[in-house]
């Protein structure tokens, strides 16, 4: 009989451990996750009260020389608009999404390299003034490739690729 009362705090113990760790996981993934979320719905309310944008389809953060949100969606005419908030916001530039090269063509003429593994991202942002469509992938090597892509005209206009 010892040896089975013995057995019931093993298996309690047991399962506080596991409990504690899932738990800690999950708080800790909610805390890495909540300044990406707020920061989205704080670029969405901007984007909405500087533009007659009706619907969001997604908010995407660019990084070049300071960090920009691109707010892509459709305005209550039905034209679809990225909306790129710069200055912490304080300045809003509209672009139609028509006006220039789509993500999917963006990123057609980065799948026609002969060394792409697997494409991780594609962004629209500003660089230097111009709308650029950034899209970033893994190359044959296991390498970090971005390649910088002119909004209007579809040309490349740079590649870096990390070491």
């Amino acid at each position: 009989m010892a040896e089975k009362n013995n057995r019931h705090p093993f298996w309690l113990i047991a399962f506080i451990v596991i409990a504690t760790v899932v738990g800690s996981i999950f708080i800790i993934v909610q805390e890495i996750n909540r300044p990406e979320r707020y920061d989205s719905k704080v670029a969405t309310e901007i984007a909405k009260k500087n533009t007659d944008l009706k619907k969001v389809d997604r908010v995407t953060r660019f990084v070049y020389n300071q960090v920009e949100y691109t707010v892509s969606g459709t305005k209550a005419n039905g034209n679809s608009i990225f909306v790129v908030l710069t200055d912490n916001g304080k300045k809003a530039t509209v672009y139609d999404q028509t006006a220039g090269v789509s993500e999917q063509k963006a990123i057609a003429s980065v799948q026609s390299d002969p060394n792409l593994k697997k494409i991780t991202s594609s962004r629209f942002g500003i660089i230097k003034n111009k709308p650029v469509w950034m899209v970033s992938y893994i190359n044959q090597k296991d390498r970090l490739v971005t390649k910088t892509i002119n909004f209007k005209t579809g040309e490349e206009l740079k590649t870096i690729t990390t070491y």
